[in-house]
């Protein structure tokens, strides 16, 4: 497994909880089935939009094996279904870092 940074790590069991294990699984799993999961980038944005728990999480990394791209624009921008969505994180930086 990629070992991930810190605050990836922390972020996890801050929404995980109890299935921190089975999300670092799930994680594990996709980054290793496709390479191109395989950025902190994509990670905390996958994180991020995982507000429900496991669900969430499944869901997330299906979306970002058909297109990461798709999760990056999601988790960062605001507005998305207008014509000028805004840009409001940057998940190259830590999840600290977009607080």
């Amino acid at each position: 497994m990629k070992e991930l940074p810190k605050d990836i790590i922390e972020e996890m069991k801050s929404r995980f909880k109890e299935d921190f294990e089975a999300a670092l699984h799930l994680l594990d799993e996709s980054l290793t089935a496709v390479e191109e999961l395989n950025t902190d980038r994509i990670i905390r944005c996958i994180i991020y939009l995982s507000k429900n728990g496991i669900t969430d999480l499944k869901k997330n990394l299906a979306d970002a094996k058909k297109d990461p791209r798709d999760v990056m624009y999601w988790a960062e921008y605001e507005d998305i279904h207008t014509t000028m969505p805004n840009r409001v994180r940057d998940f190259n930086n830590t999840f600290k870092e977009n607080e």
